[in-house]
C-alpha cells in the first residue's frame, strides 16, 4: 500500500500567518442619515500610501455615486460617498487586500 501524502502540499500554518499580509491598521466605514431617506457614506482611516482621489474614482464610476475625497481636521483624509455603500465598500476593502475583517469598524445604519 502506497503512502500518499493527505495535504498535498498546502501548508496549514499559512492561514495563522495571514494577520501579516494585510497592514495592522482599522478603517472605519460609517454611515450616516442626512434628510428623509438620504444616506451618506464615509470611509476613514486609510493610509498615506493609498491614492484616494483614484479609489474614490473606482467606488463612483463601479457602484454609480456620487463622492469626494474631503479632509478632516479630526479624521484625516476622507471618502465621502452618496447612498449606503458599507457592504460594498466592505467587500472592496476585503478583496483588494487593503484590510482584513478584524481592522474593519462598520458603524451606522
Amino acid at each position: 500500500m502506497m503512502n500518499k501524502n493527505v495535504n498535498n502540499g498546502f501548508d496549514f500554518d499559512q492561514d495563522k500567518n495571514k494577520h501579516e499580509m494585510f497592514p495592522q491598521k482599522e478603517i472605519t466605514i460609517s454611515v450616516n442619515q442626512r434628510s428623509g431617506k438620504k444616506c451618506k457614506t464615509n470611509i476613514y482611516g486609510w493610509g498615506e500610501e493609498y491614492d484616494l482621489p483614484k479609489i474614490c474614482s473606482h467606488f463612483k464610476k463601479t457602484y454609480k455615486c456620487s463622492g469626494a475625497v474631503v479632509e478632516n481636521k479630526d479624521y484625516g483624509s476622507v471618502i465621502e460617498l452618496t447612498g449606503d455603500n458599507k457592504k460594498n465598500v466592505y467587500e472592496f476593502l476585503i478583496n483588494e487586500g487593503i484590510c482584513c475583517k478584524e481592522n474593519i469598524i462598520t458603524k451606522g445604519i
